[in-house]
């Protein structure tokens, strides 16, 4: 039995090399080509320009001087701020010694000020992910070296002992965890209800204490009723699933192979919502493969983990499904059944020996559910523990199942075997017509409508009396122990189901698939790429029609009504395309991080770094189009500078989009925050506005709004070494220079390096929000609590 080896911590020297090769990349995009080549040509031209011979040494100095500045004024006009004379002294001394250097000549303020903020957030980033690595490797179990008995030779033991994997790529559990025997009694839900004019303010009961009965491995016990009986409700509670809220109180007691558990354990136990979401344009072996990997993590290798999602397909009839992606509503993928396979095969992959499954045939025609539950019926023969809630079953479905428990009105109407309910029932007084089957002649016997010739008080007395005869049967809860003993002989199960349902996989792996994903939906999902393609496009060739700038005084305020239009535009799009996307994602997250397959962070991380590359393709077609269109200053370099800005306005845009649905309760909270936030950064924009004449408690919003630095920094690069003739329609005084007319905005002291710290800080600062939204409103479930005596 060869044992795995656990999985490493990210190394120091991977660590390194990671950080060598994003700065790197850093500077090879930071390397503008054509600039260099204007500057050293422009430097190398003056140079040729002055005397020869006969020239003085100081006027040969002089020569080599202005030359110097007009390389620097051509190529980075505004990149670099104000500075003092030393400053200045300095910079000339650099450039007389590299002024052929094109790597020199390239880099300036600005750009080594960008390159150490990505450099030092790279860093950040892996620091954090460090510290949550350590974190995690806290929480796994001491290393064993001992060998489980009962595993065959031809098995591998993973370390912690709590199950392996055998060469058929079945999942095996060590013995304790191998049979789940559940017991539950005195199940009881309140739900606190206020004092109003026809209520009298008392606790409404969802399920009333009553409620008892057991769950045997390698049985199926069927929860039924009619609608509203509090069936989800009661198999939510009992497998520890229900979302904890200030109204409710959950009470009962639960056991584990006659043990009793603490109410806030956990089941050694997987839970089928009944309504499951997965990633649409994803398939169903990559589906299987990135929750294989996150749930076991580097324990096995890639070949094992392929024969282990080869065999869950096989086991629930999705091997032809395999290369078909999952879909949704909109994007035709998989069935209803086979999407509800999937979502129990996903839930299989840890071999859990309970399985709990609400409503799991809802929706499926009659040979979809018989062929569903057929696959439940094989699992349970392989000793698994089954419980589901079923909704009007077809008889076929019915009879596969072992064990029935009957609720109406949140009280239990029968427990037993299916075989006996039909009789049950007529030894109550309910006779039954032969031609109706038992699965409809029982739902009939505990509504809470009359029957044929019943009226609405012999409905009530039925359910009563039927509810008062459950109560009174005598159930084999097969207990070992009393409920004041639980704690000690439950505390191993706790253990095991701590140590081999939560994560496995390293935080980096986790951040490593949670990013490859991100990444996949976002370049399959063909559709919205190219509507936004389209939107960009058309958004581009509009303003390009209309904008058709010259060099005369009115092309100064043209070309402010281009800047603005743009900075809101390109805001607009990006904070809406986030809202309308985020909140359904985070739905299927916040269901992932409750099954306890990844952190948080991990997660958040991937999501904002995957962005990156859509923000630059989608912006980067605009301006392309924009620039070639409009007249915009088309001097050296300038056009690398008005992309750098326009990406940085994007991500900082799209970052508050995923700030606003992560802290939204769903998408209509978002779309309904997101007009507000779009008009207050508009107000708040520098245009419209003073700062002096805004209230001082308004003030700061100025300092965060998105569109005011978007549109500060491209008025920057565009008026930035232009000149304008004094023709022409005028408002205001003549500027003749672009210096000129952003003094008149009240933006001649400002500096390009101080916009993208401004949009740097609002990009972590939502980012930061986002990642906060997401870990307080993720979800809590409610702890069952003992009955009071």
């Amino acid at each position: 039995m060869a044992t795995m080896k656990r999985g490493r911590p990210f190394s120091v020297i991977g660590s390194l090399a990671f950080l060598l090769l994003s700065l790197l990349v850093l500077v090879l995009t930071i390397h503008p080509v054509h600039g260099q080549r204007a500057a050293v040509s422009a430097g190398t031209k003056l140079q040729q320009d002055s005397p020869a011979s006969g020239s003085s040494q100081r006027q040969k100095k002089k020569n080599r001087v202005e030359g110097k500045q007009e390389t620097k004024k051509r190529r980075f006009p505004l990149a670099i701020g104000r500075r003092h004379k030393h400053d200045h002294d300095e910079l000339d001394d650099l450039f007389s010694s590299r002024v052929q250097d094109p790597i020199w000549v390239a880099i300036t303020r600005l750009e080594v000020t960008a390159l150490t903020v990505a450099v030092l957030m790279i860093f950040l980033i892996w620091h954090v992910l460090h510290l949550q690595q350590k974190a995690w490797q806290k929480t796994l179990p001491p290393k064993n070296n001992n060998k489980a008995k009962g595993l065959s030779s031809s098995s591998f033991q993973m370390e912690d002992d709590d199950f392996a994997v055998d060469h058929d790529g079945h999942v095996v559990t060590k013995k304790g965890l191998e049979s789940i025997d559940l017991a539950f009694s005195n199940v009881r839900l309140e739900m606190a209800t206020k004092k109003k004019k026809n209520t009298d303010g008392k606790p409404r009961l969802l399920l009333d204490g009553s409620i008892h009965g057991r769950a045997k491995p390698g049985r199926m016990l069927a929860v039924m009723g009619p609608s509203g009986a509090g069936k989800s409700v009661f198999v939510h509670a009992l497998a520890g699933r229900l979302k904890d809220t200030s109204k409710l109180s959950l009470t009962g007691r639960r056991y584990i192979n006659g043990h009793a558990v603490q109410g806030d354990s956990l089941l050694p136990a997987a839970f089928v919502e009944q309504d499951v979401n997965f990633f649409p344009h994803m398939t169903v072996r990559e589906t299987l493969e990135f929750r294989v990997s996150l749930k076991l993590g580097s324990l096995i290798s890639t070949v094992e983990r392929d024969t282990i999602v080869t065999n869950l397909m096989a086991q629930l009839g999705l091997t032809k499904s395999a290369d078909t992606i999952v879909g949704d509503t909109k994007v035709r993928g998989l069935s209803g059944g086979e999407r509800k396979r999937l979502s129990i095969a996903v839930e299989m992959i840890s071999s859990p020996s309970l399985l709990f499954l609400d409503e799991p045939t809802s929706g499926l025609d009659s040979a979809a559910a018989a062929s569903l539950v057929d696959k439940l019926r094989q699992l349970a023969n392989q000793g698994k523990t089954v419980v589901a809630v079923i909704h009007q079953p077809s008889q076929q479905v019915f009879s596969m199942f072992d064990d029935l428990l009957l609720l109406s009105d949140g009280r239990q109407m029968y427990f037993g075997p299916v075989a006996d309910a039909r009789y049950y029932m007529e030894r109550q007084g309910y006779p039954a017509e032969k031609e109706v089957g038992t699965a409809e002649y029982v739902l009939e016997c505990i509504s809470r409508f009359p029957r044929l010739s019943e009226t609405d008080e012999d409905a009530q007395k039925r359910i009563s009396t039927l509810a008062e005869s459950s109560a009174a049967q005598k159930v084999d809860l097969g207990l070992s122990g009393s409920a004041s003993s639980a704690s000690g002989d439950a505390r191993h199960f706790q253990s095991a189901v701590v140590t081999r349902y939560g994560p496995r996989a390293s935080i980096f792996k986790q951040f490593s698939l949670l990013m490859k994903r991100a990444l996949k939906e976002a370049f399959r999902g063909k559709g919205v790429m190219i509507l936004k393609t389209v939107q960009q496009v058309t958004v581009g060739l509009i303003y390009g029609g209309i904008y058709k700038l010259g060099n005369n005084q009115a092309s100064i305020q043209d070309r402010y009504g281009l800047i603005s239009l743009t900075a809101i535009g390109a805001a607009n799009m990006a904070i809406a395309a986030a809202i309308r996307a985020f909140p359904k994602e985070k739905a299927i997250v916040a269901n992932e991080i409750a099954s306890k397959m990844y952190r948080t962070l991990p997660y958040f991380i991937g999501k904002a770094l995957s962005e990156l590359p859509l923000v630059a393709f989608y912006n980067g077609i605009m301006m392309m189009i924009l620039y070639n269109m409009t007249g915009l200053n088309s001097a050296p370099g300038k056009l690398r500078q008005f992309m750098s800005v326009i990406m940085m306005h994007g991500l900082a845009a799209e970052s508050l989009g995923l700030a606003i649905g992560a802290i939204s309760a769903n998408s209509d909270v978002a779309l309904g925050l997101f007009p507000a936030v779009l008009i207050l950064n508009i107000i708040f924009d520098g245009r419209n506005i003073s700062v002096e004449n805004t209230p001082k408690y308004l003030r700061w919003i100025s300092k965060v709004g998105l569109i005011r630095w978007g549109f500060e920094g491209l008025s920057l690069v565009e008026f930035g070494g232009l000149t304008f003739s004094t023709g022409g329609p005028r408002r205001g005084p003549v500027a003749k220079t672009g210096e000129e007319a952003l003094e008149r905005m009240g933006l001649g002291d400002r500096v390009l390096s101080d916009v993208f710290k401004a949009q740097a800080t609002i990009t972590a600062a939502c980012w930061g929000l986002s990642f906060l939204g997401m870990t307080l409103t993720r979800q809590k479930f409610l702890v069952m609590k003992a009955p009071k005596p």
